[in-house]
């Protein structure tokens, strides 16, 4: 044992200083696989603006592996529609809003190729969309998958992905909402209303964009998500019933309205673009009673 032990030391020893020759860094380490970036999840948000003009957006392409592309990449990609179905079936099944795919008019491709070059992480894949006119309540998908690569292979695993356009303006946002509620009185002798304070709200407000100049939010300190509410129908009655509207008008003044059945009996409002804030006040009629709200909904 111990001789058969002895004769193998020197042959360990030649392996041991060959192998500290070799760099295991300087040589690919898996398989290089041309991906989308985000197909994984298969819905990839991308934010993009509300506006009467076409907005730039892309898509991200990269190819895996410990290296990077020693040679230029093309890569062709294609529509691939039926994920949408797909993925409401599983994922969305009891959603208030399921993707639908968007109109084709208002998308514009260029080329539905694009080169990954030697050196380089990731390529875009640019492109164009039409937002305005498009309805703040719908989920909106632009669908791609890889067609084809002139080198290396494509991913074939997580092989769609779902471009889910979340759509802003300069306003939309989360805000810190400070105001008072009063009640309002009419005076019969002089014909004016009286205001009492009635109570006092601090929530945060999502300000969701409408269309370039308009956001909207929930009245007070209604609950503003979909899991604040029994049903889907629950959901949007209560987006008809309660929502309130800013609207820019001129300079940074914005006019109140309703978004729905909400009775507004007048308002203003102002935006201070240095410190992102509303500074605003309406009157609303709830049953026999009107109420006014008066404060700051600060971003």
């Amino acid at each position: 044992m111990k001789k058969r032990i002895y004769t193998l030391l020197p042959a360990l020893l030649l392996l041991a200083a060959a192998c500290e020759n070799i760099n295991v860094l300087e040589d690919e380490q898996y398989i290089k696989q041309v991906y989308i970036v985000g197909a994984s999840d298969v819905v990839w948000p991308f934010d993009i603006a509300y506006s009467s003009e076409p907005q730039e957006a892309y898509i991200s392409i990269a190819a895996s592996g410990s290296l990077l592309v020693d040679q230029d990449v093309t890569i062709t990609v294609r529509h691939n529609d039926e994920t949408i179905a797909w993925y409401n079936d599983k994922y969305l099944y009891d959603a208030p809003v399921r993707y639908r795919k968007l109109d084709p008019s208002k998308v514009a491709i260029p080329s539905y190729q694009a080169t990954l070059e030697a050196g380089n992480v990731y390529t875009r894949l640019p492109f164009s969309i039409l937002t305005s006119g498009l309805h703040c309540d719908s989920l909106y998908a632009v669908t791609f998958a890889i067609e084809s690569v002139s080198r290396y292979e494509k991913n074939t695993v997580d092989t769609a992905l779902i471009l889910n356009l979340n759509l802003l303006n300069d306003y939309s946002g989360v805000y810190q909402l400070s105001a008072t509620r009063y009640k309002l009185a009419l005076d019969n002798a002089t014909g004016e209303y009286v205001a009492s304070p009635d109570v006092t709200y601090s929530p945060t407000r999502t300000l969701k964009a409408v269309d370039a100049n308009t956001v909207r939010f929930f009245n007070e300190a209604r609950a503003e998500a979909r899991g604040g509410y029994a049903t889907n129908e629950a959901y949007f009655a209560a987006v008809n019933s309660y929502c309130v509207t800013f609207t820019r008008a001129s300079g940074n003044n914005f006019n109140v309205v309703p978004w729905g059945a909400l009775a507004i009996h007048g308002g203003s409002c102002a935006y201070d673009p240095t410190t992102f804030t509303f500074t605003f006040w309406y009157d609303y009629q709830d049953g026999n009673t009107r109420y006014r709200v008066e404060g700051t909904l600060t971003k």
